[in-house]
């Protein structure tokens, strides 16, 4: 007779060990919890454009780096090192800027970052009537395609910043 044979194996716990084997399981969970892989990020550029008339003399991202010395109407020559940015957006993000247009006093602000699809350079933009824009983006202020438009794109009242070389009539070719 063929049959099928099974056994249950019975380990009786007692209280204080049931308790400790509880308290043990508790003590591990965060652990597990951090076994799950955080969002990697990346360095990416910071680059400064100042629409006002005042020299920014410094701003900082995060309390991190920045950028220095950003006359007015001007911006986006260089890149600077660094910030952490993830590889991907994620609804809620901020960055907090600080910056001085005198080395003595510095203002704060915590401003969103806008949706971004891929990586770029961490673009912060102080404006003329007092706003302060932020944006990733792997495009330069003066490309069509550069997310600040509008009036106040141009570093300075009235500017068009979209270059020449850059121009297309519509349809891809060039002006």
């Amino acid at each position: 007779m063929t049959g099928i044979v099974t056994s249950t194996l019975s380990i009786p716990i007692d209280g204080a060990r049931w308790r400790y084997a509880m308290a043990l399981l508790i003590m591990l969970l965060p652990v597990l919890g951090a076994c799950r892989g955080k969002e990697e990020s990346i360095p990416v550029g910071i680059v400064g454009y100042n629409h006002t008339d005042t020299t920014i003399a410094q701003f900082l991202i995060n309390g991190g780096n920045g950028d220095s010395f950003i006359d007015a109407h001007t911006g986006g020559g260089s890149t600077s090192c660094c910030a952490m940015l993830p590889n991907h957006w994620r609804s809620g993000m901020t960055i907090e800027i600080s910056w001085t247009t005198d080395l003595k006093i510095y203002h704060k602000r915590v401003m969103p970052i806008p949706k971004y699809d891929e990586v770029g350079d961490l673009a912060v933009h102080f404006l003329r009537n007092g706003e302060i824009k932020v944006f990733v983006t792997n495009v330069r202020l003066g490309h069509p395609d550069y997310p600040l438009t509008g009036p106040e794109a141009g570093l300075r009242a009235g500017e068009d910043p979209i270059r020449d070389e850059w121009r297309t009539d519509g349809k891809g070719a060039k002006k």
